[in-house]
């Protein structure tokens, strides 16, 4: 080789790593070349941003813009997936379509923006498991009742009580009420006039001895009494030493409900009705307001007490100690459920609705095409789980492109339920030939 030659390679040798000390110095600080066309001098090179990602569970692979995230293959021969939780650098700014994947996870999908010199996190990025249904227990349809603490679930229809932790069935007598009261500590529950212990089905109280007039139970497990309607009005008995007392009467008394020391009373009179609100202690009356006529019934929970028309599928928020106990009617509303003392979630046939008491802010959820047979929202994570008569979806909120996922397909799917820890889902379908409730995982 001539010294020429030797000399022409050393000058270029020379200039190549200054060229390529160059670039690989832009792309240390940030910087990438500019994708643009056709291209300009002022903005030849731009500083590029970082993703930072993460998923529940971790270990997912990263997918942006349908390519799949490797390490560089200088660090790492072979070139492993690169998976969560991870920091991805050197993006240029623009639109992108991340997509998660993990073996036994249904794939998520969501869009995200990466800004000159900034970081992007990408949240709420929850994966679901692609699992299986299990069958807990064989029965007609019905609505399953949950403990408090969300450990147990009691089938009145069935008379079947499940322990959600060991999945362990008992018995206790069937009854064609489904409206059952628990005790805070859920260990008793008042059903078929019977105060019973959900351990052994030991009866507490009997209340059958109060005669057969005797109706629409409301068990007040503070002051060891039990209310209850009959021909009289409607009446109160202790506990402790079985004394029966008075509290209202004179008045045709559709339906009433305690709460706190006031009592709630739906009355009929002269062809109107009225909610009307009593102190318990004094049978003084509180409050008054007109309602249509309609087929009233109270509803309450550890948050809320509120008044349902199942004729107009009008629901009545109510306000404790109101001189207008009546704060908001909403219609039509065929099941809802409180989140919390002010988050309210509602459904109709085809609409799913959330409402904050606080801002008094409504907002449609979702729209579907199928009629609504059941929901649940996880408000922490935020996410909702609804379901038609064939088919239960989960759709994430907090995602700009809200995709459902389809869990399940079966029949006759109703009354969606999560467990204290929003892992399982519970809810009645009939799968295969054997129609009872099952659970399915969802984390």
């Amino acid at each position: 080789m001539s010294k020429k030659l030797r000399d022409w390679l050393f000058i270029l040798f020379i200039v190549a790593f200054i060229i390529t000390t160059f670039f690989v110095s832009l792309y240390a600080v940030g910087y990438t070349i500019s994708r643009r066309w056709p291209p300009r001098l002022n903005q030849l090179f731009q500083k590029t941003g970082m993703l930072v990602v993460d998923s529940e569970p971790t270990g997912a692979t990263i997918f942006i813009n349908g390519d799949r995230q490797r390490r560089s293959f200088l660090l790492d021969i072979g070139q492993a997936d690169i998976k969560t939780p991870t920091k991805i650098k050197n993006l240029p700014p623009g639109e992108y379509t991340l997509r998660l994947e993990k073996e036994g996870y249904w794939p998520l999908e969501k869009k995200f923006r990466i800004d000159s010199g900034q970081t992007t996190f990408a949240e709420n990025s929850i994966l679901f498991k692609q699992s299986l249904p299990l069958n807990l227990a064989l029965c007609s349809p019905q609505a399953p009742s949950l403990s408090p603490d969300k450990r147990t679930l009691i089938l009145p229809a069935a008379g079947t009580v499940i322990n959600l932790k060991t999945e362990a069935a008992s018995h206790l007598a069937s009854s064609t009420d489904s409206d059952i009261q628990w005790s805070k500590n859920s260990s008793q529950i008042l059903l078929n006039k019977q105060l019973l212990s959900i351990s052994g089905g030991q009866v507490n109280y009997d209340l059958s001895q109060l005669g057969q007039a005797a109706s629409n139970f409301y068990w007040d497990e503070a002051d060891k009494k039990i209310y209850y309607q009959s021909d009289t009005g409607i009446n109160c008995v202790l506990t402790e030493n079985n004394t029966v007392s008075t509290i209202l009467s004179g008045h045709d008394y559709a339906t009433y409900a305690v709460k706190d020391n006031l009592i709630y009373t739906v009355e009929k009179q002269s062809g109107q009705d009225y909610l009307r609100v009593y102190d318990a202690g004094t049978a003084l009356l509180q409050s008054n307001a007109s309602l249509p006529s309609g087929d009233y019934q109270f509803r309450q929970n550890e948050y809320r007490l509120d008044l349902y028309d199942r004729k107009q599928q009008a629901l009545y928020i109510l306000d404790d100690y109101a001189q207008q106990p009546i704060t908001r009617q909403i219609k039509p509303v065929k099941n809802w459920q409180w989140l919390d003392k002010d988050s309210l979630i509602w459904y109709n046939d085809f609409e799913v609705y959330s409402f904050d008491t606080t801002s008094n802010q409504q907002e449609l959820l979702i729209r579907v095409s199928d009629p609504l047979t059941g929901l649940a929202w996880n408000k922490t994570k935020n996410y909702l789980i609804y379901s038609n008569s064939s088919q239960i979806y989960l759709i994430n909120l907090s995602l700009e492109k809200r995709m459902p996922i389809s869990l399940l397909k079966a029949e006759q799917i109703a009354n969606l339920t999560l467990d204290e820890k929003n892992q399982f889902l519970y809810f009645y379908a009939k799968i295969g030939q054997q129609a009872g409730i099952y659970k399915l995982q969802l984390q």
